[in-house]
Order: structure tokens, then C-alpha cells, then sequence
């Protein structure tokens, strides 16, 4: 075929190539296109929160605000910089008031300057250089990224670092041992019980225990090296056998768990096991903890233990047990070290590994009723959160908590 093209043709198809070349010439003059700043206005200050201290948002950046101690202005006054990974509204609304809440009930008089990078390392290293130019007296991170992040730029650095919401620093290689500080700028926390606790606390309320399935997400990093992997670790010396349900993301969690857990509900119909020789375990994976309805349907009358007390609820939606730290107990003792370390009551690089012992028991005895397990008494003692057979909460934060409540 044979296409004919006038003279006119060509001068349109010349004058829009100079178009596109001059706005292409124009961008690459521009420089990078920057990234939106990221946006903090999604923490959720609780009323205890809100009386103590006044809650302002900076006009001029949209990434942080600011908490400062109502009444007058003490002589001596410290400023702290929390950092924020990325939005999480429960879980870091928890945090920061659990913290802030610490500072009130210590007398310890704050400014708060809270920053959230929203992933972007560029603010991280924004926040750390305005914290060295506005004389902060000390930066907590938020979270087991933010954490991350400062153990592998800020170690050794002028300002002192307490860390909070994390996990186990030992197991992520960021401490060599739980017993002694870092002999540097920061003292670390965890809100992981440490996996032979774990074990010991598992057999003493299944002691004829020697087999576990393990649901987790494989692209949760943290909830792998802290409690997947220590697991298979310590297997064989604790005679237990170590089976694995991976999901690959949320998205796939649904059908990676009803396949998963339907082959080891195959592979272990064959042996006939005893009850309460085997467990579900839910580790910290919240794209499998949230499918706790799915787990129970397929989990049958094997326990449902889960590593997280959130997940034993009022309901039927529940594990049977948890043996774990509550969010916000963990992060009271990270305010705790941060509130000592800010007082001169410890040095910083002097302070262990913060594990909370003894870890939180969480009890749904609705669960256990449905599958006919006994809880041990000393169980019942220590629990700090406990559900009835009707699915009402009786105990929260170790406190009883009558029907009216």
C-alpha cells in the first residue's frame, strides 16, 4: 500500500515533536518531582492524653505536631522526638499515648515533637538532623522499621535513643545478648517474649505437648526472625516438631491458610494424635491473626494460641490463649527507661535488653469450653486479660471488670 503525505503533514508532525521536546527539556530542567510530604493527622490522642497536654500541628509541616505539658513551664523542661514509620492508627495511637501517659504519671515535664517519614528514609534523616539542631534531649522510635533504621544510621550518635514498639532486638542481631547495655547511644526494648519463655509457658498448659503448627506471613521480616525462626531453632532441643503455614501476603492469607492448615490437619489425622499433644501458634502477623474465624473453623479441637493478647476477644472470634506483651504494657516500660534515662537516673548505654516478665496471659474461656480444654490454675492467677464462657471480659490489665463495666 502506497501512503501519500502532503507537505502540510509534515510541518504539523515537526511543530509536535518541538512541543514534546521542549516539555521534556523543560522537566529534566525542573529537577526530580518531589514526593508529597507526608501528612500526620491520623493518631487518635485518648482523653487522658488530651487533659495533660496541648496537641498542636506545625502550619508549615504537615509530617509532625507537637505535644507539650499543659500549666506553667517548669524550669526544667525536656524535648523528645518519637519517630513514625508509617501509618498505623491503632497500634501507634496506642504507643504514643502510652508513652506521653508515662511521662504525665513519672512528673516528668515534655515537649513531644512527633514525625512520621511514611516510609520515605529522606524525612527519617530530616527529623534526626532537626532533632541535633533544636537541642532534643532524646528520640524514641516507634515501631521495629523506625527502630531499624536508627540502629544502622544513629548508632553512636550525640543524642540519646530508647526504642519502643519492637521486636526483640537479640533476635534481629541488633544486641548481642539481653543482660548488659549497648555501650552506645541507645537502649534498646522488645515486645517479643522470648521464644524458650514462650515454650515454658506452652507445656505448662499442654504438657504432653510435642508438635506445633506455626501460621505466619512470610513478608513480615520482624515476626520471622523473632519467632518462626527461633522456633525451628530450638525444636529439637525442646522435642518438638515444627510445622510451617505460610501466607504469602494478606491478599493470599485466606487461601494460603485454609490450604496450609487443611494439609497439616491431613498429615497429622494419620497419626491419630492425643489432645493437647498438638497447637495452632499465630504469631504476630496481623494479615493472619485477623483470619482468627477462618483458623478456628479449620484449627478443629487443636488449641488456637496466639503470641498477641488482642487476639483473645469476647466472642467467638477468638484464640483460646495468648501468651504475649500487650502493646501498650511494652511501650510503658520503653517510657519508663526513657523517663530514667532523661532524669540521670541510668545511662543509657548501660541499660539491658527492656523485656516485660512476666509476659501477658490472655484466657477466652468460651474458646477453651468449646474444645474442652482445662486452663491450669496458675493460669487463671496470672492472667491479665480474661473472657467468661459467655465471651465477657471479667479482667483487663489484671484488674476485674464487673458486667455493669
Amino acid at each position: 500500500m502506497i501512503i501519500e503525505r502532503k507537505a502540510g503533514d509534515f510541518v504539523r508532525s515537526a511543530a509536535v515533536w518541538l512541543l514534546a521536546l521542549a516539555f521534556l527539556c523543560s522537566v529534566l530542567a525542573a529537577g526530580p518531582v518531589q514526593a508529597a510530604r507526608p501528612v500526620l493527622d491520623w493518631l487518635d490522642f485518648n482523653e487522658r492524653v488530651r487533659s495533660f497536654y496541648t496537641i498542636t500541628a506545625d502550619p508549615s509541616d504537615t509530617a509532625r505536631i507537637t505535644a507539650r505539658s499543659k500549666g506553667e513551664v517548669p524550669s526544667v523542661e525536656r524535648r523528645v522526638l518519637l519517630l513514625i514509620p508509617f501509618a498505623s492508627q491503632t497500634a501507634y495511637s496506642i504507643s504514643v499515648n502510652a508513652i506521653l501517659s508515662t511521662f504525665q504519671e513519672r512528673k516528668v515535664p515534655a515537649v513531644f515533637d512527633i514525625w512520621f517519614y511514611d516510609t520515605d528514609l529522606a524525612i527519617a534523616s530530616e527529623a534526626v538532623d532537626w532533632a541535633e539542631a533544636n537541642a532534643v534531649d532524646l528520640i524514641m522510635p516507634v515501631g521495629s522499621d523506625a527502630t531499624e533504621y536508627l540502629h544502622r544510621t544513629y548508632s553512636g550518635g550525640r543524642i540519646p535513643v530508647v526504642t519502643s514498639a519492637s521486636k526483640d532486638p537479640v533476635l534481629r542481631g541488633q544486641m548481642p545478648g539481653y543482660h548488659s547495655g549497648s555501650g552506645t547511644n541507645i537502649a534498646y526494648t522488645s515486645n517479643t517474649v522470648p521464644v524458650r519463655l514462650f515454650i515454658s509457658y506452652l507445656r505448662e498448659l499442654l504438657p504432653k505437648l510435642h508438635t506445633i503448627a506455626v501460621l505466619y506471613d512470610l513478608s513480615n521480616r520482624s515476626a520471622v526472625e523473632t519467632q518462626v525462626e527461633p522456633l525451628h531453632a530450638i525444636a529439637s532441643e525442646m522435642e518438638l516438631t515444627v510445622l510451617d503455614v505460610a501466607v504469602r501476603d494478606g491478599l493470599s492469607a485466606r487461601a494460603d491458610l485454609t490450604d496450609g492448615m487443611s494439609a497439616v490437619t491431613e498429615a497429622l489425622a494419620g497419626f491419630e494424635p492425643e489432645f493437647g499433644t498438638t497447637a495452632w501458634i499465630i504469631t504476630g502477623s496481623t494479615s493472619v491473626y485477623r483470619e482468627i474465624e477462618l483458623i478456628n473453623r479449620l484449627g478443629g479441637r487443636m488449641p488456637v494460641i496466639a503470641t498477641l493478647p488482642d487476639v483473645v476477644r469476647g466472642g467467638d472470634a477468638s484464640a483460646v490463649v495468648s501468651i504475649g506483651v500487650n502493646q501498650s504494657t511494652a511501650v510503658q516500660l520503653a517510657a519508663h527507661y526513657a523517663a530514667d534515662v532523661l532524669t540521670g537516673v541510668q545511662a543509657v548505654g548501660t541499660l539491658p535488653v527492656g523485656v516485660v516478665t512476666p509476659p501477658d496471659i490472655a484466657i477466652s474461656f468460651r474458646a477453651a469450653g468449646r474444645i474442652g480444654l482445662r486452663i491450669p490454675f496458675r493460669f487463671m492467677e496470672a492472667a491479665t486479660f480474661i473472657y467468661d464462657y459467655d465471651g465477657r471480659q471479667v479482667r483487663a490489665f489484671g484488674q476485674r471488670v464487673s458486667p455493669a463495666d
